[in-house]
């Protein structure tokens, strides 16, 4: 396994504005780089397109858009360790110049931001189309511009005239345009590919599996911020944001958990940031869909409560939010 050494950082940039919308190219317009064509000359062939195969080179300078886009990325199937973050061109190119030396069976995406310093996302797309055509790259990337003038995923560049890219895609962008950029990626990487995760597919055993996108969450804190924290935090571990709700204080959970029994069989988690609120839902009993009852709040090294299913330090890091789940999946076999 190659170990990839960060560019060095770049200075700051702050939100920037996109360009107005304009129409993107027509799929028969789609600029096709020589990668798209190594089966039908016969060269060596490929594994079909895998999510988890997938090295995800992302360049943006705003960190703002970063955090707010990984999570939508790792939930796409893409493994943390296969996405390498840049703050701008150059960064991207020297990761792309990083990757060549990897496997040819992993396909390389390259999600780039049209305004950064340095070097901006399409003089760094032009940068990769020299070197495909001086025949330097051995593993071609599938180019993806990235732009706040656009409401939708479109074939080509942010000019009708621009084949620099394959797609563009708005920004900030969630689980549908992620989606959408892989499919079409997967088409451009060969016949009989696949978009969709592993983990993602059905066809699994009978008995009670344990999906963590359709876990229903529940997290109650006073504090916004670290509602927002604990959501972002279980995102990036595969948790369907989309199926978290956040509420003020103890006064709101219990038409919380009613709204949660409209999905029966769904795996529930309550997060309390106050361990005296177990009492506003002491009468589980009474509920078909049982909620894992989570603290979070507890003092570094400090003892656990036993009204809670687990508990989270008060300055949690992804290695405590991985154990908290794997405590859920467990908690979830047992529960008839």
């Amino acid at each position: 396994q190659a170990r990839f050494v960060r560019p060095s950082a770049c200075s700051a940039a702050g939100r920037r504005l996109g360009r107005p919308f304009r129409r993107g190219l027509s799929s028969g317009a789609l600029f096709r780089p020589p990668r798209a064509q190594v089966g039908k000359h016969g060269a060596m062939a490929r594994l079909p397109f895998e999510s988890s195969r997938v090295k995800l080179i992302f360049a943006e300078d705003d960190f703002v858009f970063q955090e707010i886009a990984k999570p939508a990325i790792l939930r796409a199937g893409i493994p943390d360790e296969s996405v390498f973050m840049a703050e701008n061109g150059e960064e991207a190119l020297e990761f792309l110049d990083q990757l060549q030396s990897g496997d040819i069976n992993d396909p390389i995406v390259m999600l780039l931001d049209m305004r950064m310093p340095t070097m901006d996302g399409d003089t760094a797309a032009k940068k990769v189309q020299e070197l495909q055509a001086a025949g330097k790259l051995k593993r071609e990337p599938y180019l993806v511009c990235c732009s706040a003038g656009f409401t939708q995923v479109v074939f080509g560049g942010e000019d009708g005239s621009d084949r620099t890219f394959h797609l563009t895609m708005p920004k900030p962008f969630s689980n549908n345009e992620v989606a959408l950029v892989l499919e079409n990626a997967a088409k451009w990487w060969g016949p009989g590919s696949v978009s969709t995760p592993v983990a993602a597919r059905g066809g699994g055993g009978a008995g009670k599996d344990f999906d963590k996108a359709a876990v229903c969450t529940i997290i109650v804190d006073h504090e916004p911020i670290c509602r927002m924290a604990l959501s972002t935090a279980l995102s990036v571990q595969g948790i369907d944001e989309d199926k978290v709700v956040m509420c003020d204080g103890p006064d709101e959970v219990a038409d919380a958990l009613k709204e949660a029994q409209a999905t029966p069989g769904a795996p529930l988690m309550l997060v309390l940031a106050q361990s005296q609120w177990a009492d506003a839902v002491a009468d589980f009993g009474s509920l078909a869909n049982k909620p894992f009852l989570v603290c979070s709040s507890v003092a570094d090294g400090g003892p656990s409560s036993e009204r809670f299913d687990a508990v989270l330090p008060s300055g949690f890091q992804q290695s405590d939010m991985k154990d908290l789940l794997e405590k859920f999946r467990t908690w979830w076999a047992r529960c008839p």
